[in-house]
């Protein structure tokens, strides 16, 4: 059973460096694209884990981010600072995901997904994928301003006043937003688990 403690545990862990420091490698890569390796590794996990909540599917969600930091990479010049750099990322991702389902392939079913190989134990591995197309699947059946508020806090890590920010809404609205939508996905995972015991 998925609990929605599950899905809070899920967050990226919070990027050390400040957004100055991340300002500072935007200015040195429009200049040196040797640069925007940093910037990748800071970032590559909060992009990843937001896109495949959304596409709730490994191969795309790594194709989509690597097409995430493709067209960070090639706008670098455009980005202004007025947001933190994840949260750019993030909409750059948000863009992405909404042109992935705009051409929808057809999905591929759990018998042809393809899991990394190494010392993971693969019964772990398949239950960790399973559990995330669960909450995949619970999130689309949210309303979308809450889905993708969930989805941009908890698994994009970005602050409320970033999400605000890029869906054009108050902070308390995402702050709502979040509340009900949390609060929605633990009765559609645990129906039988009263919320907030």
């Amino acid at each position: 059973m998925i609990t929605i403690q599950m899905v809070l545990a899920a967050q990226p862990t919070p990027v050390a460096e400040t957004a100055e420091d991340d300002a500072v490698l935007v200015k040195r890569a429009v200049h040196d694209l040797s640069v925007f390796t940093e910037l990748y590794q800071r970032h590559a996990d909060r992009v990843y884990r937001y896109l495949l909540i959304r596409v709730s599917n490994v191969h795309d969600a790594q194709d989509l981010t690597s097409q995430t930091f493709l067209a960070a990479m090639e706008n670098l010049h455009r980005y202004r600072g007025k947001s933190p750099f994840g949260a750019w990322l993030l909409g750059i991702a948000r863009h992405k995901s909404a042109d992935h389902f705009r051409q929808r392939r057809p999905e591929e079913t759990i018998d042809t997904v393809e899991y990394p190989s190494g010392d993971d134990n693969p019964a772990d591995i398949v239950s960790q994928q399973l559990q995330m197309e669960q909450v995949a699947r619970k999130l689309r059946t949210l309303s979308p301003d809450r889905a993708e508020a969930i989805s941009l806090r908890i698994f994009g890590g970005l602050e409320v006043a970033e999400i605000a920010l890029m869906m054009g809404k108050s902070e308390a609205s995402i702050r709502m937003l979040v509340f009900r939508g949390l609060r929605d996905l633990q009765e559609q995972l645990n129906p039988e688990v009263e919320v907030g015991s």
